[in-house]
């Protein structure tokens, strides 16, 4: 289920990005690897009814980056600078950058690629 909700964010996100709706585009890519995280998590047994976004992105790295080696470090790094873009996209008037929305899209259909992986 949560996978499955983090692969309709990561379609909004690339809808968006085709009507340059920017700001949309880098809110559903970073809830889609919000998401897939959880998603991963609870494969490996840290199941929660919600997470906040620190929490989230604090037990990822900590238990599937460092702990158990299933993810690699640089999609922890994908996962903050997506929230950094998220909050961005919200709460500032100058929002987000058309390169790095589109980066951020595909970060986040590489970080969905690479949890799939992980819980097949």
């Amino acid at each position: 289920m949560h996978l499955n909700i983090a692969r309709e964010f990561l379609r909004g996100a690339a809808l968006a990005l085709e009507d340059e709706l920017y700001r949309v585009a880098a809110a559903n890519a970073y809830y889609a690897m919000f998401w897939a995280a959880q998603a991963t998590l609870r494969h490996v047994g840290f199941v929660r009814e919600e997470w906040s976004h620190g929490g989230l992105r604090q037990t990822f790295g900590s238990e599937l980056i460092k702990k158990r080696a299933l993810m690699p470090r640089q999609m922890g790094e994908w996962f903050t600078n997506a929230y950094d873009l998220r909050r961005a996209a919200h709460y500032l008037a100058s929002g987000v950058g058309v390169k790095q929305t589109r980066r951020l899209v595909e970060h986040a259909a590489e970080f969905l690629t690479k949890v799939e992986e992980v819980i097949r």
